[in-house]
């Protein structure tokens, strides 16, 4: 075990590391270690106690990250997005800063999360930034939500669509400035036109249900109990048939137990799943059978989470809210987009507002990627006839090398294996889907090459320099050359992310994945 621990620090190079702690939510414990090119086991604590008392001491504003840290799926999900581990900060409320860095490992069969704590300078928490911060974050809130009412006013909308982009919009600022959560979710609900957002507790055992409703008495969220399976699709049903201006209920999400009379909770899993519930919000299973098989079938439905009775109340809040607002960021534009009743041109360029906004860091290290590597190709190889005019409009056009995976379903996104072929062609296609868009967005830009450079790189960077990548499976110098120093951009940005030497694995992939002569540059001149 030991030697799993050792060999994940070592591979993540995280610089000075403070204590290490692996944590088994399982059984419930946490271990501690320290670490100085010797792993040493300090103690072994009750997680549940630890977190007590951990999340006392923790500012509000950082509180639902922490305990979302401690999610086995949570960290899971985000760390199929090519990332090694997931960095967390947090403060305390003594003003210290601390950062944890997090990653899913195996030990002894069994899924735990490896938390390393790494050593802080501690400075205080600038108020003055902090404030300038949020003022900034509203400014692009405003601007986005006015993008998207700024419309043709013979434009249909989808009501349940417009609510869940609004509220994406402000997910990134709910995690940094949770007071404002309430008159966010008020707005959102007069727009759509719904009265509640209800949460449900579908158990057979009414001391659970009174005491996970009492757990949110001082939210803003419709409490809504039931007692097995049969009443839950009842009133699933039943609210389903509702229209807008009727008092329905938006449900954001469900405490669901597995043995309960009448139907079960793998019937209420049938239904969800055949409805696509699943996919448009978390449903978290409270069980005692914590057995291998049930947590594989459970989880083979695709829930957000799964909690083994008793547990920690406070946890479980934090942790449903926190999913329900990651439910409604990810959802939101597909579900836009997939609109019947939308015109997609119409709502392209709030899309492309949402992907500035969210991928605001990918998008700057990949432009200044590409503009470091290109002017070096420039230097090595006359032949791709580059200047430093057209390698500035490169690397300002890669920045919507991304945009066509909004296209991508969550239900798909979420799915490890097994895809099908329809899920396969989604995901090969989504280049192709972005090329589109940039071609409406930039459609009033005079600027040709400006234009083509966004396009090709957006659609082309997946191409492989022996044939073997998508959508097109292009072949060498078939593939522009702004998509080829785009493809290392990208690769060298998402190595970095994970802790990995970039030139390294790039030159691993020479003339096969990448054009040999620019891993040359790169080596060359490492970005």
């Amino acid at each position: 075990m030991n030697d799993t621990i050792r060999q994940n620090i070592e591979s993540l190079s995280l610089g000075l590391v403070n204590n290490i702690y692996l944590i088994d939510i399982i059984n419930d414990v946490i271990d501690v270690y320290s670490y100085d090119n010797e792993l040493i086991k300090k103690e072994s604590l009750n997680l549940t106690s630890y977190l007590e008392e951990k999340k006392s001491n923790i500012k509000e504003e950082y509180l639902t990250t922490y305990m979302n840290s401690f999610s086995v799926p949570k960290l899971k999900e985000e760390l199929e997005g090519n990332t090694n581990y997931i960095k967390y900060v947090y403060s305390t409320l003594d003003n210290k800063n601390y950062t944890n860095v997090c990653k899913v490992i195996e030990v002894d069969e069994k899924e735990c999360i490896l938390m390393i704590e790494l050593i802080s300078d501690n400075k205080t928490v600038d108020n003055g930034s902090v404030y300038n911060n949020l003022i900034n974050m509203l400014s692009d809130s405003i601007i986005k939500i006015q993008n998207l009412f700024n419309l043709d006013s013979n434009t249909v909308f989808n009501p349940s669509a417009i609510e869940d982009y609004i509220t994406s919009i402000f997910s990134n600022l709910y995690k940094a400035y949770p007071e404002l959560r309430n008159s966010v979710n008020k707005t959102a609900a007069n727009v759509s036109g719904r009265t509640s957002d209800a949460i449900l507790i579908v158990d057979d055992d009414k001391v659970m249900r009174q005491m996970i409703k009492k757990v949110f008495k001082d939210s803003t969220f419709k409490i809504v109990e039931l007692q097995n399976g049969k009443e839950a699709l009842e009133y699933l049903k039943t609210n389903e048939t509702k229209g807008i201006t009727e008092d329905s209920d938006h449900i954001v999400g469900m405490f669901l137990d597995l043995t309960m009379p009448v139907l079960d909770g793998f019937g209420v899993l049938e239904y969800l799943s055949k409805k696509n519930y699943l996919t448009r919000m978390p449903v978290i299973i409270i069980s005692g059978d914590f057995e291998k098989e049930t947590k594989t079938r459970v989880y083979n439905y695709g829930i957000a989470d799964m909690l083994e009775k008793p547990f920690d109340f406070e946890v479980v809040r934090h942790r449903i809210t926190n999913f329900i607002n990651l439910y409604r960021s990810s959802n939101s534009l597909n579900d836009l987009i997939s609109s019947q009743n939308s015109d997609l041109k119409e709502l392209i360029n709030p899309i492309v507002e949402a992907y500035k906004y969210d991928y605001e860091e990918n998008i700057n290290n990949v432009s200044n990627y590409v503009k470091k590597l290109a002017t070096t190709v420039m230097d090595d190889y006359p032949e791709y006839n580059l200047d430093e005019e057209k390698i500035n409009k490169m690397a300002e056009a890669s920045m919507y090398y991304d945009i066509g995976f909004y296209s991508i379903p969550r239900s798909v996104l979420i799915k490890k294996e097994n895809l099908t072929a329809d899920e396969l062609k989604l995901i090969k296609n989504y280049p192709s889907f972005g090329s589109k868009m940039i071609d409406y967005v930039l459609s009033l830009t005079t600027d040709e090459l400006y234009i083509t450079y966004a396009k090709n790189i957006a659609n082309f960077y997946h191409e492989n320099y022996d044939g073997t990548g998508y959508p097109n499976n292009l072949k060498g110098e078939d593939i522009p050359v702004e998509a080829q120093i785009a493809a290392i951009a990208i690769a060298y940005n998402n190595y970095v992310k994970k802790g990995l030497n970039p030139v390294e694995n790039i030159v691993n992939k020479s003339g096969k994945i990448y054009n040999p002569k620019l891993v040359l540059s790169l080596q060359k001149n490492n970005l």
